[in-house]
């Protein structure tokens, strides 16, 4: 081919591709009204309630993390999730991390018709496993095989939410995703008896409510979660980062408690991972080192914390039922949850005045799609 032909039909084929429109990114329509400290609504034990399921997806938890004075911890979840219009699974699982680092893990898988609401307490019952109460304490009761938990949450902070409402994927009116923190800092108390052995726990403790019609794919791709503790200062971070189709877009917030006070909240906050592992089971990467960063006027926060031990590998296909997995693993690819301990130091700026903060929790970073 002559070269001034070739050069014309490359000239071509480029104004053909600048006139072919790129891929839209979609729109998030973030938490109405922003991130304040004080919820932009009234938060009452209506809010607990189990929402009506809608749409072709539909899922709903209630989430008790506690960290042990002893260094243990655990995640309990009651959990309702809908696929279709007809496929719907109900559980009570609990994740229990101990002192010495042993960790253990028990589900129970109900039917819809063992779900049971009794909004005058308030109290949500999956069987023989229930939570019930509002602030100032909320009592939660797990009777699992060979992990049972009999645990009193006093809240310590009143409830709170980003925004007023929803996000919205796509459209103002389009698939949703709702939170509502139960109470952001509390302390608990209680006994967890593991394989026959009972003892009491005390130490801190996070409750809240999710719910969506968002699928957890379009969602985010990655989720960067903290609850961090100290006996004056509590700091959580929520960190879903979505896919190209959104753009990379990110729905975050990071908040400060003082002296049991919500003192700052902001989106404008920097999370970063390195040193990367692979856990043990599928061979998925996960950071062991982040560092945090808020560089805002009228507050400054930074840490660089590095992970003390693996806690556990959550894989979302072991919470479905046999049944539904199937489904589920052409659903949702690869999403796992990697848990670790994490002891480190804030560095703190409010109000003029800088503190060094001792802080320890439970770091988790979860990937919804593989590698």
């Amino acid at each position: 081919m002559k070269k001034w032909m070739k050069g014309s039909l490359i000239a071509v084929c480029l104004l053909f591709a600048s006139l072919i429109p790129a891929q839209e990114v979609k729109k998030i329509y973030l938490f109405p009204g922003g991130l304040k400290t004080s919820p932009g609504v009234a938060i009452t034990a209506r809010d607990l309630a189990p929402v009506e399921p809608e749409g072709k997806f539909f899922s709903e938890s209630w989430t008790f993390v506690y960290y042990t004075d002893d260094g243990g911890g655990g995640y309990i979840q009651f959990s309702s999730a809908r696929i279709g219009y007809a496929v719907r699974s109900i559980g009570a699982h609990h994740t229990h991390f101990s002192g010495d680092g042993k960790s253990y893990y028990q589900k129970a898988i109900l039917s819809p018709k063992d779900m049971k609401w009794d909004g005058k307490i308030p109290r949500l019952s999956m069987a023989d496993s229930e939570w019930d109460g509002f602030f100032p304490k909320v009592h939660v009761r797990l009777p699992l095989p060979g992990l049972e938990t009999d645990m009193t949450f006093t809240c310590l902070v009143p409830a709170w939410r980003p925004g007023s409402g929803s996000v919205h994927y796509g459209a103002p009116d389009g698939d949703w995703y709702n939170l509502i923190v139960i109470s952001p800092l509390a302390r608990i108390e209680g006994t967890i008896k593991v394989e026959g052995k009972e003892k009491k726990v005390t130490g801190w403790g996070y409750l809240d409510h999710a719910s969506q019609t968002v699928w957890f794919n379009t969602q985010a791709e990655i989720l960067y979660a903290l609850r961090s503790f100290n006996e004056h200062w509590a700091i959580h971070i929520l960190d879903y980062r979505t896919g190209a189709e959104f753009g990379n877009q990110r729905v975050s917030w990071i908040m400060a408690i003082k002296d049991n006070k919500i003192v700052y909240v902001t989106d404008k906050f920097e999370v970063t991972g390195s040193e990367w592992a692979t856990e043990p089971r599928r061979g998925r990467k996960y950071p062991t080192r982040v560092k945090v960063l808020v560089n805002q006027p009228d507050f400054k926060l930074e840490a660089d914390m590095k992970a003390s031990r693996l806690f556990d590998v959550l894989d979302y296909h072991d919470q479905v039922p046999g049944w539904l997995e199937p489904v589920a693993g052409k659903m949702m690819r690869g999403p796992a949850t990697i848990r670790q301990k994490v002891e480190f130091n804030w560095k703190v700026n409010y109000q003029g005045k800088e503190e060094i903060v001792p802080a320890q929790g439970i770091f988790e970073y979860t990937i919804v799609v593989k590698d």
